[in-house]
């Protein structure tokens, strides 16, 4: 039984996890555009930090710090892959260890927006 999980489960974890970090790739020059059409726009810049808070939110990010014209929001990224690995190398340890990395040894990933450098 270890031997099929780990012949299937663990190249398909491997396979999971460079998907998942080519999406976050293209997530975050998503995102990018975004606040650049945000920025052109002619909306006062409460309204536009306003536009992108509701953006992050509504992709499961969180508030951390936000002023006037800064915005810092968070989140931990679920990987798949990465899970699928820990299982297909440890087995039946695998969860509980992935879930434990998950919960205390792995950092959520910040952003920041900052609109300081666009004031005239």
């Amino acid at each position: 039984m270890t031997t099929i999980i780990m012949l299937f489960i663990l190249p398909l974890g491997v396979l999971l996890y460079f998907i998942d970090k080519k999406t976050q790739k293209t997530n975050k020059a998503n995102y990018e555009d975004y606040i650049a059409k945000i920025r052109a726009s002619d909306f006062s810049q409460k309204e536009k930090l306003d536009m992108i808070d509701e953006m992050y939110y509504q992709n499961g990010y969180k508030i951390v710090f936000k002023t006037d014209d800064t915005i810092i929001v968070e989140k931990k990224h679920f990987n798949l892959g990465v899970l699928f690995i820990f299982f297909g190398l440890l087995t039946y340890f695998g969860l509980p260890l992935y879930y434990l990395y998950y919960r205390f040894i792995l950092k959520p990933s910040q952003v920041s927006v900052s609109f300081k450098d666009s004031l005239v």
